[in-house]
């Protein structure tokens, strides 16, 4: 058998779905060694509190202990060896320093300033595959060099586990032209269209995607459509429209009013806002269903009623994307499927990196 080739990974984040990508990696790694000779070897974990490195790479107990301890609702910083206070920043040049060469970066987060230091991941020759939305949604002349790149795939960005980058990767690269991106993209906004859809009252069905974990503590971050915003503006960049966030139409749930007071207040006043939803509907035929439409001038993401399209099929938290093309005209090319959740989205991460492993690359 030849020798394994070993590709370090980085890990920046370990909350949902990084915990998702190192159980799949724990599941996966005797396969891939068998399949591709290939060992995906974690040699950093990091979140907010610290970091754990081992340059030769971490078994597979201290992964384990890795995910015992965050799912445990503790921070890296507990755990003996680890090391506080050290920026992503610092761990690339520790990286670097340490003889650690051709490694894939992963960022699983959600937060905001990443951008700086994946490009310095970019600058030494690292990879790159991301969960975390915001560094490709950011201003334009700060994206452009992630779109550019072969060296990064962001497939878990739309979609989670489906193909939705890739698809559109495949149709721009054999020379089809795409004309309009339309799409349902929020998994947790599709639960609550279904349930407004079954006449339940709007507050009602909030407080319940609250209480069951669907949204993020403060709803208003999924209720603004900011989440979608972003999700779409990707894809039409990769479409080829350097369009920026202002060039979108982002229509909340909430009226502005409610933007500034806390959670509690928040949630209290919802029930005010249950009349207006119930004439909405009762006004227009159609479902309720909170859609993104993208063209080269720009695009609208909000609420709107549909009527005879496959939108109007989708139920809970399933996504939908379609694409209209030169190819696809009078009916577009659609994906469907699980919008949501941490392994279906680890699962685009886990393929990113091997397919970028496999030198195969992603744009």
């Amino acid at each position: 058998m030849a020798a394994l080739r070993q590709v370090p990974l980085i890990l920046l984040g370990a909350g949902h779905v990084g915990r998702a990508f190192l159980r799949q990696w724990i599941r996966v790694r005797a396969h891939l060694a068998e399949r591709y000779t290939l060992d995906l070897q974690p040699v950093v974990v990091a979140d907010s509190s610290g970091a754990l490195a081992d340059w030769q790479g971490f078994s597979a107990e201290t992964i384990q202990a890795v995910i015992d301890t965050k799912a445990g609702g503790q921070s890296l910083a507990s755990l003996a060896n680890a090391v506080a206070g050290l920026s992503a920043a610092d761990l690339l040049e520790q990286a670097r320093a340490n003889g650690v060469g051709d490694a894939i970066v992963v960022d699983v987060t959600a937060a905001e300033h990443m951008t700086p230091v994946l490009r310095q991941a970019l600058q030494q020759g690292y990879s790159l595959v991301l969960a975390n939305k915001r560094p490709l949604a950011g201003p334009w002349p700060d994206a452009q060099a992630f779109f550019r790149s072969p060296q990064v795939c962001f497939e878990a960005t739309v979609g989670a586990g489906l193909p939705v980058i890739n698809t559109l990767r495949y149709l721009v690269d054999t020379g089809d032209v795409v004309q309009r991106i339309e799409g349902a993209l929020s998994g947790t906004l599709g639960y609550l269209c279904s349930r407004l859809e079954d006449g339940e009252a709007f507050s009602v069905v909030v407080g319940a995607a609250k209480a069951h974990g669907y949204t993020e503590p403060d709803p208003r971050e999924d209720l603004s459509g900011i989440d979608v915003a972003r999700k779409v503006l990707i894809l039409a960049r990769m479409a080829g429209w350097p369009l920026e966030m202002g060039d979108l139409k982002v229509d909340p749930l909430y009226p502005a009013q409610m933007a500034e007071i806390s959670v509690a207040e928040f949630m209290n006043e919802l029930p005010r806002l249950d009349a207006d939803f119930a004439a909405y509907m009762g006004a227009l035929a159609g479902v309720p269903r909170y859609m993104a439409e993208v063209g080269p001038q720009g695009g609208i993401v909000s609420l709107r009623m549909v009527g005879e399209r496959l939108a109007a099929q989708l139920r809970g938290t399933r996504n939908l994307v379609s694409f209209w093309t030169e190819q696809y005209t009078e009916m577009p090319l659609s994906i469907g499927g699980p919008g949501g959740g941490g392994r279906v989205a680890a699962s685009a991460v886990l393929n990113d990196c091997l397919r970028l492993a496999q030198v195969n690359p992603c744009a």
